[in-house]
């Protein structure tokens, strides 16, 4: 059976932007651009993964570009082995997508994040989205992560979303 360790929280996070002409009054004047970032749970186990500012352009015409990041793996856990399995949970409606758990005033509706494994390709989430990838040199494996819009028109907000990192080493 093989061990599993928990690597690092990874912290997602965005803001949207709309033309000012397109924001609900109701929002008041300030919802085309968002202030600051969410500063919730901070730890060495955990990993802010900025993703940026995106418009509702870009959301609705197939989301952000990917931004880049890294999961470290543990050299003395590895005793050798070539590969290891790797899955990311989080909040999900569709198993491919993070959503929004960023809910204050001010918050993007209808958009997600979205893994991509180092093939550019879609990354199920959940125990279904487990993959075994081999140990790279630097012993580090990398992904990327982009904006998305979701069901729904895309409004405008901050955006924040966990994602736990597991490693099983064989």
């Amino acid at each position: 059976m093989p061990t599993q360790n928990v690597g690092k929280f990874f912290d997602f996070r965005a803001r949207v932007t709309a033309p000012t002409w397109m924001i609900d009054p109701d929002h008041g004047l300030d919802a085309g651009v968002v202030p600051g970032a969410s500063h919730r749970r901070s730890s060495g186990m955990e990993q802010v993964v900025e993703l940026g500012t995106s418009s509702l352009d870009v959301l609705q015409a197939g989301g952000s570009f990917p931004q880049l990041f890294s999961v470290e793996l543990n050299e003395d856990r590895l005793k050798g082995a070539k590969k290891v399995q790797v899955y990311f949970d989080g909040i999900t409606s569709d198993g491919v997508t993070l959503m929004n758990d960023y809910e204050e005033a001010g918050s993007a509706r209808n958009v997600g994040v979205q893994l991509l494994d180092s093939e550019r390709k879609a990354v199920l989430l959940g125990h279904e989205g487990r993959a075994e990838y081999p140990v790279a040199p630097g012993f580090r494996l990398f992904f990327a992560a982009r904006l998305v819009s979701t069901n729904g028109p895309v409004e405008a907000g901050e955006f924040s979303s966990f994602a736990e990192c597991v490693i099983l080493y064989a």
